[in-house]
């Protein structure tokens, strides 16, 4: 079939080379078409369920509100984890589904399940929501409205009902969170002396409110053949409006208005959260979110067009101040995988050039470069690849032309110094290209088997090494299309027979190796053993060398994550955040500070008042001047924030690590100490002990105990016996209770378009229990009662917060690291709590974070690469038709692993999952080189030489071609193992493995497999010589070719 193919190629040699002009122009056309990210999507498929609980606690959050929800949602199919936050007055439930689940019917499963809940929920519970269908990937833009001529509350009605609307509109964009200022309302603050004066209750003035602002149709009337529409407008517009209400009337005096017992005044919604900017003052933001699935680079330009459009129609002195913007970082990292890509093509066309000798043929072999790429994009497309640092990053282009290579090296060796033309040259090069195209369809063949164990991988590590599996994969395969059937067309098109056989360097090279083979064959026990000797310690030492994940990508931003008491309240969250913006603002390598402390309305992340988040855009890394990697600058950041500012303790992330961390693990850690059980009060001095075990370990850098306890509450119990002397219900108390501060909702008023809350509130005179006791509530028989005849109450500490995992409660121990790997900390943390802490029956501890992805790719890894080992195996067996010399080619993959562990340890870098693909394809191209080898010396064989000889000759025959592919595939990650812009961090460790891994491991095929196949063919016979019409030398053959 393949020598078919091959005939065919260079039988309608112009047909091919049309046909390949084809195929570039489309590969454009899909290069433009590619979605494009930074970095791939790991999200898992998730549905968030965002109820508001009106003011309710954490724990009856907890009880009344997420517990109902979670067990509603029990057993949802495809489901594989459910967590939960409960906090004071919000509770967020997410439900993590399998991958590959569609998320529209996840989102639409969940719906039906909440509708069977409804009825369950407290009054105080508002309609659960779902958070929009975004992922890690999904914060793509965030920007501040600043004005000196507005305040805070114009700002943000600005927000919500100009900017947002307008936003929500672009194509891509799922939602526009607004942040910080104060939401506008229109609140009637009664004065509860004045209600007493009129003997009229709470529950009279919402009673007028809820039925004095009506909109009603009434059909439509006939007259004089026209339709007249009937409707009723009794909507308030204003504070004149509300305060005219009628409350009561009375027959002898005057009607009793809204007005007359409190005032009407256009207010602020109750805040949980704060926005800060630069350390000068509050700020009003906005975060732009995509839909899950866009292309991310086009959706942010659409919303930098949209946001230039709507500052033209913003009011006078208000601007739009971009904080953080997506496209910054995918076009950094595009910078570094097409310069990478850039130089990798050049540098392999040079070294082509020089090893061939043939300019002509450097080329040709070079075009096989941008074909097997248009194929890989093909691919792409059909396989729904995105364009990111990890698709296109890994791609060596020195692999897709070892096929070419073999080709070109063989048609050399053939034709030197013959005049052919026309006829005769299409028959010498068909002759030639037939004689080693199996062999190297098996090798390419062989190369794209090693990446199989990638696309097995589950979760984070699969989504993000599945897309450069299939990536490369494709490339490979149009690598083997173009070598089977555009590179013979296009040799006999434009590649001459080359004068002689090659650089004069290269011929003395080989003469010199002939010579060096005999005396390895003669010395390979020696060489063997010491080989072995070097792979054992090499690999001793390598094992304790320690391992991670993913190397951290500099993002080029951070995320300041400071945790504080649980009591604190958000006035001084705020005074303390505008002190940490001034500190890192003294540190010339930030450009801004956006802090973010609380949770804004759509509570996307439910936090309380003790967490805020200060983004740091940061300046390019040649300006910094403090330090030279973000590793430092985070130092640097948490001790001067620590020791400047009380009760705040920080850990330092990245915008996109911080999200996509937080949507997979709930936790933003490096490390994730999950301790689960039922008792808070057990499990709080367990995460205490654990947290205490875990600080000394070496590499511990920021470690954060979720403070869950200490959070200060004033309870107000009803004393049933009492209400009931007296003649108050329940409700009418709390109901006192609950307008106190949040006001109680009685409808809308309309500004056109423009909807905003109408509340009534009842103040307290002052901020504490005793106050609150002080309020009236009215009997049933209209008497005013103080609240503290009825209800006690009593100031105390709770928990702040209740985070539950699959329905059991949960503490969690985060541990971020800095100069040390991931797994020899776990390990030994693991070690250290498993004798220090004795954890009660029902209690367990998970370890989650980058680890859990370490450690579930490992597993997998374990078992899949065997079998493709033993696959890899088959084929060479069925290439070469015994086990002896396949025995021999196999070797060669653990020696080459001895180069990319040198390799790693030379660079002082932990093992990594991009080292293990670097492993992956080392072992490809090793494989590939003894292929070439051993074909060789079977022509050899063939010709009835005795073996010594023909292990020499061969050996030195295939030496151009093995050095040929080794520099390529080497010298073409050469920019990638060097870079040091953005996103690097992941290619440095594959090429790192690949080039080092790839010269020394050839050095040692050169010297070790000769005696290996020495030994292997030794007392095998020799197969018959190939029929043919002419018997031609590819490196392995002799061509008496007729002009």
């Amino acid at each position: 079939m393949l020598e078919k193919l091959v005939a065919l190629s260079i039988r309608f040699r112009k047909v091919m080379a049309a046909l390949l002009v084809v195929v570039l122009v489309l590969g454009v056309v899909a290069a433009r078409n590619l979605p494009i990210d930074a970095l791939p999507d790991v999200s898992s498929v998730q549905v968030d369920i965002l109820t508001k609980c009106g003011g309710l606690s954490p724990v009856q959050v907890e009880r009344t509100v997420t517990v109902p929800i979670e067990k509603a949602l029990n057993g949802i199919p495809k489901s594989v984890e459910m967590r939960s936050v409960s906090r004071f007055g919000l509770s967020s439930v997410t439900v993590i589904f399998k991958d590959g689940t569609d998320l529209w019917w996840a989102r639409q499963l969940v719906l039906e399940r909440l509708r069977q809940v409804e009825g369950e929920l407290p009054p105080q519970a508002s309609t659960s929501e779902l958070a929009p269908p975004s992922t890690g990937l999904g914060t793509i833009f965030k920007f501040v409205v600043r004005s000196d001529r507005h305040s805070a509350m114009q700002l943000r009605t600005l927000l919500d009902w100009e900017i947002g609307p307008r936003l929500r509109s672009v194509a891509g964009v799922v939602d526009v969170n607004p942040f910080g200022g104060e939401l506008k309302q229109y609140q009637v603050v009664v004065d509860p002396q004045k209600l007493r004066a009129r003997s009229l209750t709470l529950t009279d003035v919402t009673s007028a409110l809820s039925a004095a602002s009506v909109s009603v149709g009434g059909g439509y009337v006939e007259r004089a053949g026209e339709s007249y529409t009937i409707r009723g407008s009794g909507l308030v517009k204003n504070e004149a409006d509300i305060g005219d209400v009628v409350v009561r009337t009375t027959r002898d005096g005057p009607a009793v208005l809204v007005k007359h017992l409190g005032e009407v005044r256009i207010g602020s919604a109750l805040r949980y959260g704060v926005v800060t900017l630069d350390g000068e003052r509050e700020a009003v933001s906005g975060l732009v979110m995509m839909l899950a699935g866009g292309n991310s680079r086009d959706v942010v330009m659409a919303v930098k067009e949209r946001v230039a459009e709507i500052e033209n129609d913003l009011p006078p002195g208000v601007r739009i101040e971009v904080i953080y913007d997506r496209s910054d970082l995918v076009g950094r990292t595009l910078k570094t995988v097409g310069t990478n890509l850039v130089e990798g093509l050049l540098i392999v066309t040079v070294v082509l050039a020089i090893m061939l000798g043939t300019v002509r043929g450097a080329v040709v072999v070079a075009l096989g470069i941008p074909a097997s790429m248009a194929i890989a994009l093909f691919g792409m497309h059909l396989f729904g690849v995105t364009g990111d640092l990890m698709s296109l990053g890994a791609i060596d282009f020195g692999f897709l032309v070892d096929g070419p290579i073999v080709i070109l090296e063989g048609i050399i060796a053939a034709t030197a110094g013959k005049e052919l033309m026309g006829l005769a040259r299409a028959r010498a090069y068909e002759d030639v290209s037939k004689l080693v195209v199996k062999p190297v369809a098996f090798a390419v063949a062989i190369i794209m088997l090693v990446y199989i164990p990638l696309l097995t991988l589950e979760g984070v590590e699969g989504k993000m090494f599945r897309p450069m599996a299939i990536t490369m994969a494709c490339a490979l395969f149009g690598a083997l299309v173009y070598s089977v059937v555009f590179f013979p067309a296009l040799a006999t098109l434009f590649v001459p027979p080359a004068k002689g056989h090659g650089p004069k360097w290269l011929e003395a090279i080989a003469h010199a190796y002939e010579r060096m083979v005999v005396g390895a064959i003669r010395k390979r026990v020696v060489i063997g053993a010491v080989t072995s000797a070097a792979l054992v310690v090499v690999g001793f030492v390598f094992s304790r060398a320690g391992a991670e994940f993913v190397p951290r990508i500099f993002e080029g931003d951070c995320v300041l994550a400071l945790q504080r008491p649980p009591s604190i309240s958000l006035e001084e969250a705020k005074r303390l955040d505008l002190m940490v913006e001034k500190i890192v603002l003294s540190y010339p390598e930030a450009k801004k500070a956006l802090g973010q402390s609380g949770r804004a309305e759509m509570a996307l992340d439910a936090v309380g008042n003790n967490n805020t988040d200060i983004l740091v855009p940061l300046k390019p890394m040649k300006e910094w001047q403090n330090a030279s990697s973000l590793e430092e600058l985070s130092g640097l950041l948490k001790d001067h924030i620590e020791t400047e500012v009380p009760s705040t303790f920080v850990s330092v992330s990245q915008p996109i690590e911080d999200l996509t961390n937080q949507l997979i693990a709930g936790s933003r850690a490096d490390v994730s100490i999950k301790i689960v059980g039922k008792d808070l009060d057990t499990l709080v001095p367990l995460s205490n002990q654990i947290g205490d075990i875990v600080r000394g370990i070496h590499g511990t850098a920021d470690l954060k105990i979720e403070r869950i306890l200490g959070g200060p509450m004033i309870t107000a119990t009803a004393d049933r016996a009492k209400m009931a002397r007296y003649g108050v219900k329940v409700a009418d108390a709390f109901a006192v209770l609950a307008a106190s501060r949040e006001g109680l909702r009685v409808g809308d008023v309309y500004e056109n378009e423009r909807k905003f809350d109408l509340r009534v509130v009842v103040p307290p005179s002052r901020p504490n229990a005793e106050a609150l006791s002080e309020l009236f509530v009215e009997t049933e028989r209209g008497e005013a009662v103080p609240m503290r005849e009825v209800v006690t109450f009593e100031e105390g500490d709770g928990p702040s917060v209740v985070k539950r995992l699959n329905r059991e409660r949960l503490i969690r121990v985060d541990v971020n690291l800095r100069g040390r790997d991931l797994v020899s900390w776990v390990e030994e943390a693991k070690r250290k709590v498993g004798e220090k802490a004795k954890l009660p029956t029902g209690y367990r501890l998970e370890w989650g974070g980058q680890f859990e992805n370490f450690e579930r790719a490992s597993k997998r890894l374990a078992l899949v690469v065997p079998a493709v080992v033993a696959v890899i195996f088959g084929m060479l067996f069925l290439m070469f038709k015994s086990i002896r010399p396949a025995t021999a080619v196999f070797l060669l993959v653990p020696l080459a692993a001895t180069g990319g562990m040198l390799g790693l340890l030379g660079r002082g870098m932990p093992f990594s999952l991009p080292a293990a693909v670097g492993f992956i394809a080392l072992g490809g191209v090793s494989v590939l080189n003894g292929v070439v080898i051993a074909t060789a010396i079977e022509q050899e064989r063939k010709k009835g030489l005795a073996l010594e000889e023909a292990v020499a000759r061969g050996a030195a025959h295939s030496i151009r071609a093995v050095l040929t592919t080794a520099a390529v595939a080497g010298l073409g990650f050469l920019p990638m193992a060097l870079s040091t812009s953005a996103g690097s961090e992941v290619q440095r460790p594959l090429a790192t493995v690949v080039i080092v891994g790839i010269f020394l491991s050839t050095g040692l095929t050169l010297l070790v497999l000769p005696g290996l196949l020495f030994v292997a063919y030794k007392g095998e016979p020799v197969a018959e010589p190939t029929d043919g019409r002419d018997e031609t030398d590819t490196g392995h053959q002799t061509l008496e070719a007729t002009p």
